[in-house]
C-alpha cells in the first residue's frame, strides 16, 4: 500500500503536521541563536509581515494560491499512487496558455475573456499532465521521470516566447505586454492585492474534497493507490484512471499558473515561478493529501514566504533564507513522522493478529 494514499484519521493528520512544523521552528531557532539572533524577534517580525495588516494578509494569500492549486493536483495524483513531480512545468504551460488567449483573442469583455484564459490554462496544464499519464498507462514509463523532464521543456519554451516573439520592446525585464483589464482577475479586497484567484482556489479545494470523498472516481483512485494489481483483477479501468488522475493533477497546476499571471502580475514574465510546483509537493505531503490540510499547509508556506521580508526589516543580520530552511525541516520531520506512524500502525496490526490467533487457539483447547 502506498503510505501517502492511505488517509489516516483527520486528527492524527493534523497532529503529525503540527508536530513537524513545531519541530522545524525549534530547529530553526537553534540556527538563529547560533547566529546571535533572538528567535522571538525573528518570528515576531515574520508574523507581523505576514499577518500584521490587511495588506500583509493580502500578500500572504497572494503567495499561498500559486502553491495551493498545484498541491491539490499533486495530492489527487498521489491518492492513485502516482507522483506528479512535473507540476512546475504544468504551471508554466497553464500560464503560457492563458497569456496566449489574453494577447491574441478578441476582447469579449469581463468575465468572458477571463474565463476563456482560465479555461485555456486548465486545458494546457491537463494536456501537459496527460503526457506522462499516457506513457505510464501504456508503456509503463515512470511518471516521476517523464513529468520532471517535461518541466524543463515547459520552462524553456516559455522563456523563449517571453525573450523572443512575445517580448515587449525595450523592456528592462523579459515580459509580455500588460493584459487588457477584461482578461485580468479583479481585486476583491480593497487596499490589498487579493484578487478573484483566491476564490477560485478555495472553490477548487472544495471540489477536490467532494470528488475524493463523495464520487466513484475518488473511490477508484483510492483503490488504485492501495493496490493497483488487485484493481486490475477486479476489472476497473486502471489505465484510464491513471491518465485521468495525471490530467486532472495538471489541470490544477495550470489553473495556478493562470491565476499568477492574470492576477497580481497582469502579464507573463520570464521565470515568474520561484519553484511553486516543487514546493507544492511538500505542501501536499504536509497536508497529508487532505484538501483542508493542504489549504492550511499552503497558508503556512505562503506566510513563511511573505514573512521572510519582515526579517530583513527586523535585523540586517537575519537572512530571508530562513523561510525555505523552515519549510525543508518541516518536510523532513513530516517524513519521519510518517515513518513512525506507519511502524506503530504495523505493530498494532501485528499485535491484533497475534491476539486473535491466541484467542482462537484458547477456544479450540477449551472445546477439546
Amino acid at each position: 500500500m502506498n503510505r501517502f494514499s492511505r488517509v489516516a484519521s483527520p486528527l492524527r493528520n493534523v497532529l503529525i503536521s503540527l508536530v513537524a512544523i513545531v519541530l522545524a521552528l525549534v530547529c530553526a531557532s537553534v540556527l538563529l541563536v547560533a547566529g546571535g539572533i533572538s528567535p522571538l524577534q525573528a518570528y515576531r517580525a515574520m508574523v507581523e509581515a505576514a499577518f500584521g495588516s490587511a495588506f500583509a494578509v493580502g500578500v500572504t494569500l497572494g503567495k499561498t494560491v500559486p502553491r495551493l492549486l498545484p498541491a491539490l493536483g499533486i495530492a489527487l495524483a498521489l491518492r492513485a499512487g502516482l507522483w506528479n513531480i512535473g507540476a512546475e512545468g504544468q504551471i508554466y504551460v497553464g500560464a503560457t496558455a492563458a497569456a496566449a488567449v489574453a494577447m491574441f483573442t478578441p476582447d469579449l469583455g469581463f468575465p468572458v475573456s477571463a474565463a476563456l484564459a482560465l479555461l485555456a490554462a486548465v486545458l494546457g496544464g491537463a494536456l501537459w499532465g496527460l503526457i506522462p499519464g499516457v506513457l505510464r498507462a501504456y508503456r509503463g514509463v515512470s511518471e516521476v521521470i517523464t513529468s520532471l523532464m517535461l518541466v524543463y521543456v515547459a520552462v524553456q519554451f516559455t522563456n523563449y516566447l517571453v525573450e523572443g516573439p512575445w517580448l515587449v520592446p525595450n523592456s528592462t525585464f523579459p515580459s509580455t505586454p500588460i493584459f487588457a483589464p477584461s482578461f485580468r482577475l479583479p481585486i476583491i479586497w480593497e487596499g490589498t492585492l487579493v484578487n478573484g484567484g483566491v476564490v477560485l482556489a478555495l472553490l477548487a479545494s472544495v471540489v477536490l474534497g467532494l470528488v475524493v470523498s463523495r464520487t466513484t472516481f475518488g473511490l477508484w483512485l483510492r483503490a488504485i493507490g492501495s493496490n493497483q494489481r488487485a484493481t486490475e483483477v477486479l476489472g476497473l479501468p486502471v489505465r484510464h484512471m491513471v491518465m485521468a488522475a495525471m490530467a486532472a493533477s495538471g489541470a490544477f497546476a495550470g489553473l495556478g499558473g493562470a491565476i499568477e499571471v492574470l492576477g497580481i502580475r497582469g502579464r507573463l514574465l520570464e521565470s515568474f515561478s520561484p519553484g511553486y510546483g516543487f514546493q507544492a509537493i511538500a505542501i501536499a505531503l504536509l497536508g497529508r493529501l487532505d484538501p483542508l490540510g493542504i489549504v492550511g499547509a499552503a497558508v503556512v508556506f505562503g506566510a513563511l514566504e511573505a514573512g521572510s521580508a519582515g526579517l530583513q526589516v527586523a535585523s540586517a543580520n537575519i537572512s530571508s533564507a530562513i523561510a525555505p530552511v523552515i519549510e525543508g525541516l518541516a518536510v523532513i520531520f513530516l517524513l519521519v513522522g510518517l515513518g513512525v506512524d506507519e511502524r506503530l500502525a504495523r505493530r498494532r496490526r501485528t499485535l491484533r493478529a497475534l491476539t486473535e490467533q491466541r484467542d482462537q487457539q484458547s477456544g479450540r483447547t477449551a472445546a477439546a
